[in-house]
């Protein structure tokens, strides 16, 4: 039985990394998804939020897929964003859900 792609399970773990990482730059010890929940301010679900920005990184790739040039973040840091936005959304996906459910 396989366990998994040997690349993919790398990456997972460079996420992880990268997410603990960017946690202390981007949200507060209590929340940090904190810079993502800033939707809600504009009456955005933060999960919808979190996928605008995919949004961003998917228009970023389109480019460099059409031949041009990143010059500040490459196609492997976009593609690492763009996976974490998806997750990201997902888990204040879930969070959204569960208190609805608790309502």
């Amino acid at each position: 039985m396989s366990e998994g792609h040997p690349e993919f399970l790398r990456i997972l773990k460079e996420m992880s990394d990268l997410h603990k990482k960017k946690s202390a730059d981007y949200g507060v010890a209590d929340d940090i998804f904190l810079n993502i929940r800033q939707s809600s301010d504009w009456g955005v679900e933060p999960w919808v939020g979190a996928m605008v920005r995919a949004g961003d990184k998917v228009v970023r790739l389109k480019a460099a897929a059409s031949g041009s040039e990143l010059k500040n973040e490459g196609v492997e840091d976009s593609l690492m964003d763009l996976a974490a936005y998806a997750m990201i959304a997902l888990a204040l996906y879930r969070e959204g859900k569960s208190k609805n459910a608790a309502n």
